[in-house]
């Protein structure tokens, strides 16, 4: 992999201090970043190397992105290292996660709003029709993000990246 030029290094910190702020790990978000500027799948030691950390703190991260399904393991044909890319669907999985975080909560809510003593309780019952809400509204979401996906050319992928296997 080539130098990084500043503008790809200020993207990779702003991406690191943006991932710390949403309760990630800022490697985290420095390695969500450097896949998202590369076109070919990269190593640990890679990873490791240009973004000047440790390989253990990159495997500890990977792994946490990999649990996310922003990060997906590939192979090289002839290396036996394992490579990692940006999950192509990744934004899809999060859009999941986020959902059922949402459902999770207001089921929480909804349980308390059944105990007499709590149904009339203003906040809970606002909590509970925003997630109402917001969950009406995200109906079909990645459905209709699939479409406009599929409609628009695909990027030209490079020679590395060609071979690849998930």
């Amino acid at each position: 992999m080539k130098e990084l030029g500043v503008a790809e290094q200020r993207f990779i910190e702003s991406m690191g201090l943006y991932f710390e702020r949403q309760g990630g790990t800022r490697i985290g978000g420095r390695i969500h970043a450097l896949l998202m500027l590369t076109d070919e799948p990269l190593s640990l030691q890679q990873l490791a190397r240009v973004l000047k950390v440790s390989a253990a703190s990159v495997s500890t991260n990977i792994r946490a992105s990999m649990a996310i399904g922003l990060v997906e393991p590939v192979s090289v044909p002839g290396d036996r290292q394992h490579y990692y890319v940006v999950n192509g669907n990744g934004w899809e999985s999060r859009l999941r996660t986020a959902e059922d975080s949402v459902k999770a909560f207001v089921r929480v809510c909804q349980e308390a709003l059944s105990v007499p003593q709590l149904a009339n309780k203003h906040h809970l019952r606002e909590a509970a029709d925003f997630c109402d809400f917001y969950l009406a509204e995200m109906a079909g979401i990645a459905e209709r993000w699939r479409a406009s996906r599929a409609a628009r050319p695909t990027p030209r992928t490079s020679k590395a990246s060609k071979g690849r296997t998930a």
